[in-house]
This record gives structure tokens, sequence and C-alpha cells, in this order.
């Protein structure tokens, strides 16, 4: 006899349904990776491409905010001379010479220095660095009308050895700091740098040999044609007055900054600031109002003779960047980086300020 007894029977998954449902899976989730991958690498190319056109709009902004005010409150100043040591290094390679003279140059709303070669310094750059290969830099002069003028009468600027002795009111004499950069002018103008104050005898001293080769003594010195200094006293026949001109100039480092300095600020000489990163390229074309031998308008120019400084009526930017990392294999000999360039023009409105002395 067979004890009486219920069978349960237990029914599982054959080998081939198990390799079945782990390939449907593999396949599942490999398309869902997959998917999920493209939209991660879609994501941050997105995001390279924003953020360098974005770095690319700030850089046009903020260049062409300081071209259209370039010139302000200027109209009534002839020239500006400055010792040619100072305007190669710190303004362009090329400087426009003051007729014969060639110690010292002009210095025009607007200078340039087109296509900068290999290995130039940046001047007073810290930490040192050099410009980018093949780049341009601008200059432009803006009057800094938050600082009220300063009026030097006549007999108050001498001559002593290097030293230039500028005696101001005492109401004036706390608005000087060491270190600072000015325009002196009269008609025409010139740069000196604040070497030292002396709150006693109201005296603001401009030293030969300063850091940035401005200050001169001398007849042959901008300040002795500007204050009209007597050629046996060395004191000044022309009352000037003091005022603060900047220099706002946009350069490229060889790290691909884009950098914004301003000479002719509070408490320093200039200070250095960034605008855009990964900054590949930045040049500067121009546009004058003035005809060849034709009578066609010579469009455009790379760079402006001094006949050309008071002429120019309209200024394209270009602007190169590129993204941060790789966005496309095949791009920027294949190293992914997606190159973006932008061209503006702007058209300035105070070039003229030597024009107002013409009858």
């Amino acid at each position: 006899m067979f004890p009486n007894r219920k069978l349960n029977r237990q029914h599982g998954f054959s080998m081939m349904e198990l390799l079945v449902s782990l390939v449907t899976m593999t396949v599942v989730v490999g398309a869902s990776l997959a998917l999920i991958g493209s939209s991660i690498k879609f994501a941050h190319s997105t995001y390279n491409m924003t953020d360098a056109e974005q770095g690319l709009r700030t850089a046009h902004e903020m260049i062409n905010r300081d071209l259209v005010t370039a010139g302000d409150g200027m109209k009534g100043i002839g020239k500006i001379t400055t010792p040619v040591a100072f305007v190669q290094n710190y303004l362009t390679r090329t400087p426009v010479l003051n007729g014969s003279d060639t110690t010292h140059g002009d210095v025009g709303l607007v200078t340039s220095d087109d296509n900068i070669p290999a290995n130039i310094a940046v001047p007073q750059a810290s930490p040192a660095v050099n410009f980018k290969t093949g780049s341009d830099r601008i200059s432009m002069l803006v009057k800094d009308t938050s600082f009220p003028d300063v009026s030097v009468a006549a007999a108050k600027i001498s001559q002593v050895g290097s030293n230039t002795n500028i005696v101001v009111l005492s109401g004036d004499i706390n608005k000087f700091q060491v270190g600072e950069i000015y325009a002196i002018v009269s008609q025409d103008a010139t740069f000196g740098v604040v070497s030292a104050v002396n709150t006693t005898t109201f005296t603001v001293t401009l030293t030969s040999g300063d850091a940035y080769s401005i200050n001169q003594t001398g007849t042959t010195s901008p300040i002795y044609a500007v204050a009209q200094l007597n050629p046996t006293t060395l004191i000044s026949a022309q009352a000037v007055a003091i005022v603060r001109l900047q220099l706002i100039q946009y350069y490229v480092d060889a790290s691909g900054l884009l950098h914004r300095r301003v000479f002719g600020i509070k408490g320093a000489g200039f200070a250095d600031s960034i605008v855009a990163e990964h900054v590949t390229n930045l040049q500067f074309r121009y546009m004058t109002n003035i005809s060849d031998a034709n009578g066609f308008v010579k469009q455009p120019i790379r760079v402006i003779t001094s006949a050309e400084q008071t002429a120019v009526r309209e200024i394209e930017t270009s602007i190169s960047v590129e993204t941060v990392r790789a966005v496309n294999a095949t791009t920027n000999g294949n190293t992914g980086r997606q190159l973006i360039s932008q061209t503006t023009a702007t058209t300035v409105r105070n070039l003229q300020f030597r024009q107002a002395l013409s009858p």
C-alpha cells in the first residue's frame, strides 16, 4: 500500500527563458544608458557653448561701451604728447611721433597695436605673462569726471634737477596720492606720475625715472611745452589744469584671458581686471572719413596713422573664443573645442578733440 500523499509540483524557468530574459534586459539597460549618456554629453556641449557665447557677448559689450565714450570731455585739448618709451611699452609698438621729434609721441583718443609678435611681455603683469601672439591691443582715452579739475596758476610749476614741482591750493593737496597718473593740460596736454606729496608746502612732485618712463625734466620735456616754462628760470608762464584722463586698454594674454587695464585711477597707476576667458584672438579695424587720390575712402584699415587718429568714425572689433572642453571631435584641429567668432562695428561720437582748436 502507498501512503496518501499530496504531491506539490514546483514550476521554474528553463535555461532558455533565463537567457532570453537576460538578453532583453541587457538591451533595454544598454539603450537607457546610451540615451542618458547622449543627454549628458548634449547638456555638457550646450553648457560649454553657452558659456563661450556669454563670454563673447560680455567682451563685446564692454569694449563697445568704452569705445562709444572715447574722447568724452576732451574736445578742448589740442594734442597729448608723451615720451616714446611709455607709448612703445604700454600702448603700441609703432607710436605716432610728435613731428620730427623721435623721443616723444602723440597719444590719440584711440591707439592700437596690430599683430603683436611672439614672446612680447605684458608690462608690469603679475604674474608675468606674454601677449597672445598675433592679437591686437587697443587703448582709448576718456576723462574721469569723478575727479574735479585742479587749477594751477602761472609760476606755480618749476623744475629743479630731476623734479617737476607743482604747487596747488591747500584744499587740493589731499586729492593726490603717490603713484597716481594725471594729465597736465593747457591747450595741449601731457601725463605725469605723482612721486611725492608734501602736505605742508602743498607741492606735488613728479620725479624723472618713474616706473612708466613718463616724467621728464628739461627743455625737451612735454610739460615744459605745456606749462610754457621759462628757459632760464624753468618756472611756468602758463596756467594749467590737472585732470584725470583714463587710458582704458584691452589685450589678450598668452593664456587666453582678455584683460581690461585702466591707467589713471585713484590710489594706483593702473588696475587690471579679467573680462573673458579662453579668448583665441582679438582684432580691430578702423573706418575713417579720409579719401584716397581717387576720392574713395580707404576702408577698412588695421593701423591708424597720425593724420587718421582724428578721422576715425567707426571701429570694427573681432573676437574669437573657444569652448572650455571638447564638443565635437572634428573641430579645431581635432581637439574637439568649438571656436566661436563675432564681429561688431561701433560708431564713435567723440573722436575729434583736436579739431576743437581749429578756426
